[in-house]
Order: C-alpha cells, then sequence, then structure tokens
C-alpha cells in the first residue's frame, strides 16, 4: 500500500525533508541578478584594482591622467595657439620665429640696398643696373615715385592702385607734367659693394642732374642739417643746392644731399625740406642764407629742431609726479568753471519773443493808465501850475 501511495505521490519522508530545505533556505531573499553592463563594469574595477600594486598599472593610470589633461589644454587654447603647438612638437617654425625671420630678412636686405634720388623719367631697370655695376654684382633694381596718367581697371581690380601704376608703367602711360625725376633703389650681392656705390653721392650725372645715392633708411643728422621753408612748389632739390653751394661759396661735395617732402599724387614740394651737409661748421655759414631769395621767394633757413629736444641738446628729462599732478588739477579746475560758466550763459539767455522768468510787470500810473497818458497828464499838470504863477506875477511884479 505504501508503495502504491510512493509510486503515485512520491516518497513521503524525501518530500517532508525537501519542503524543511525550501523553507530554510528561504529565510534570507534571493540576490537581485545583475546586467551585463555592471558585470563588466565591476568586473574592470577589480582588474585595476589587482593591477595597482604593480608599475604597469601605475604608469597606464598615469598616461591616462596626462592625456585627458593635454585634452583639456588643447580645448581652452584658441586654433593659432594649437597650430603652433603642433608645428613646435613636429619641428616646423612657428609664427613668432617666422615674423623674426622675416624681420631679420628685411634688416639684411636694407643693408644691401641703396636708395638713388634724381633719376630722369627715361630711366629703366636695366639702366639703373648698368650704371652701379662697376661696383659689383647687381641682384635687383626697382624704380618708385613715377608719375603716371592712371587707367580704369576691370571689376574684380577695382581700386588696386598698385596694379593700376604697375600697368601704367609697363604701358608707358607716364604724365611728363607732374615731375621729371624719378626714385629707384638697388640691390647688391655683396655687403662691399654697397659702401663703394656711396661714394658715387653727387658725382654722377644723368641729363645734367647730379644724382643722389644713399642707404635705403636715409642718414639723419640733425647736428648738420638745416630745416628750409617757405619754399616755391616747383622746387627742385638740384636747384636748392646749387643756391646753398653759391650762397656759402662751398665746394662739390659739401652738400651731402637735399631732401624736399613731396606730396604723394601732385608730386610737387609741400613747402619745406632739409639740406644735410658734409660737416657741422658750414651750418652757421647756411643760416646766413635766411629770407634770401629762391626762385623769387624768401626762404626760412632754420636750425633742425631735434638739435634741441630737452636741455642742451639731450634727451628731455621726465618731469616730476608732483609737477604734473598739480597741472593737469588747475587745468582740470578751469576746464569745469568754463563749463559752468557756459551752462549759466546759456540758461541765462533769453530766446526773441520769449518773457523774462520772474519779471515784476510796473504800473505806468494810477488806474493802469499807459505811460504816454500818464506823462501828458503830468506835462499838464505842470503846465497849469506854472500858468497860476503868471497869474499871479512873478518876481517885483508879483501881486
Amino acid at each position: 500500500m505504501s508503495s502504491f501511495l510512493g509510486s503515485i505521490f512520491g516518497d513521503i519522508s524525501k518530500k517532508e525533508t525537501s519542503n524543511q530545505n525550501l523553507f530554510e533556505t528561504s529565510e534570507s531573499l534571493p540576490e537581485r541578478p545583475q546586467h551585463k553592463l555592471v558585470v563588466a563594469a565591476s568586473s574592470k574595477k577589480t582588474k585595476r584594482e589587482s593591477d595597482e600594486g604593480t608599475d604597469y598599472g601605475k604608469n597606464t593610470s598615469e598616461s591616462s591622467r596626462e592625456q585627458k589633461r593635454k585634452k583639456k589644454k588643447r580645448r581652452s587654447l584658441d586654433g593659432d595657439d594649437r597650430a603652433s603647438i603642433d608645428r613646435e612638437k613636429s619641428g616646423e617654425p612657428t609664427s613668432n620665429n617666422l615674423r623674426e625671420d622675416q624681420s631679420e630678412k628685411n634688416q639684411k636686405d636694407e643693408d644691401y640696398t641703396i636708395f638713388v634720388g634724381n633719376l630722369p623719367l627715361r630711366i629703366t631697370r636695366k639702366s639703373l643696373a648698368t650704371l652701379f655695376r662697376e661696383c659689383g654684382p647687381v641682384a635687383s633694381c626697382r624704380i618708385r615715385s613715377v608719375p603716371v596718367t592712371g587707367i580704369k581697371l576691370p571689376k574684380d581690380q577695382a581700386g588696386n592702385q598698385r596694379m593700376m601704376k604697375k600697368v601704367c608703367v609697363n604701358t608707358n602711360q607716364i604724365d611728363k607734367t607732374l615731375t621729371d625725376t624719378v626714385q629707384g633703389y638697388v640691390v647688391f650681392k655683396n655687403l662691399d659693394d654697397v659702401s663703394k656705390a656711396l661714394e658715387l653721392n653727387n658725382k654722377l650725372e644723368l641729363d645734367g642732374v647730379k644724382i643722389r645715392v644713399d642707404r635705403a633708411v636715409p642718414t639723419v643728422d640733425p647736428s648738420r642739417s638745416i630745416f628750409v621753408g617757405n619754399l616755391p612748389y616747383s622746387a627742385k632739390e638740384q636747384t636748392l643746392q646749387e643756391h646753398f653751394e653759391k650762397g656759402c661759396l662751398l665746394e662739390t661735395g659739401d652738400v651731402v644731399g637735399v631732401r624736399l617732402v613731396r606730396d604723394k599724387e601732385t608730386f610737387q614740394c609741400k613747402g619745406f625740406g632739409y639740406v644735410l651737409f658734409r660737416e657741422k661748421n658750414i651750418v652757421s655759414t647756411a643760416l646766413k642764407l635766411h629770407e634770401t631769395t629762391y626762385m623769387k621767394k624768401k626762404i626760412r633757413v632754420m636750425v633742425c629742431g631735434k638739435r634741441f629736444k630737452g636741455k642742451k641738446g639731450g634727451a628731455s628729462q621726465p618731469k616730476k609726479q608732483s609737477q604734473v599732478t598739480k597741472r593737469t588739477s588747475v587745468g582740470a579746475f578751469r576746464r569745469i568753471i568754463a563749463k559752468q560758466q557756459q551752462n549759466t550763459l546759456s540758461h541765462s539767455k533769453r530766446k526773441r519773443g520769449e518773457k523774462k522768468k520772474n519779471a515784476v510787470v510796473a504800473k505806468a500810473g494810477a488806474g493802469n493808465v499807459s505811460k504816454r497818458a500818464a506823462l501828458d497828464k503830468k506835462v499838464e499838470k505842470k503846465v497849469k501850475k506854472l500858468q497860476k504863477r503868471a497869474s499871479k506875477g512873478m518876481g517885483k511884479n508879483k501881486r
């Protein structure tokens, strides 16, 4: 019987034990199943914690931190700075290095370059190079301050003055009525040849005009220079140089150079210029030509202003702070007072037809009588009084 029942319901003893085991295990709740990503992250964390004890783990963590820091730094930088940093890492020249190289190159070009003035209009780059070929090999030549007639450019090049001048020079569209001289620059290959070319100053002549040769950056020495003012617009370097050579009884070469300040478009003299002499003692002789006639005008000859910058030709002394503050405070106070006075005047001024403010209208006479009626009444009263006195008699004839 028991076997039959066991075959149907199973072994009762085993069932009881299984039920007991079930209740024993169910005292604590089952664990929550974890997600795959969480499991993966926890496994990575445990792996990192296990690797921290080794040197390899330390190196990898530090390198990752440095990479993050560099990324943040790169985000904060601008595009130009980032590009310069990349160039520095790759070994390419940065923008600062390029600027320094460019300035050094310009300085080098200026050292190898000379300025040539008083050139005739017919001069070309080839003829200018042949003029100084005896001094040494010439690298390049260029001509400047050419008076052009001007042409109409296409729409895409409208306003490009450089292109317009270049086209006019190449097509020989030169306005000879403005000026008859131009300027040029010659670049030598060797530095020693520049000194040879400078010796030819006022020695070369083209079309009866002496050629002026100077460095690319003009030599300015105020102690050997004079200022010439009140010059006519048609003044020329050659004629002004001859005026000083004849007036001071100078020899050829005593006048190193004449520089007239000209307008960029009309090429006319602006009315003043500078004359540079070879020695300082010539300046005192040249000052005697003050108010002498040059091209039907009395010129003004003065010492260069740069000689008297500060006391005894030295640099100006810095002002004391107390003097500066005192002057500024006084000036500010004066400006405030002037502004207040101006405001009061503008407020007190009365416009035409506007009535005076706070003005009391004075009555002409009693009973609101006009001024004319009051005056007539006064005169009539005085006349009656005199007539009464006359009827009674006056003086000895008084009754």
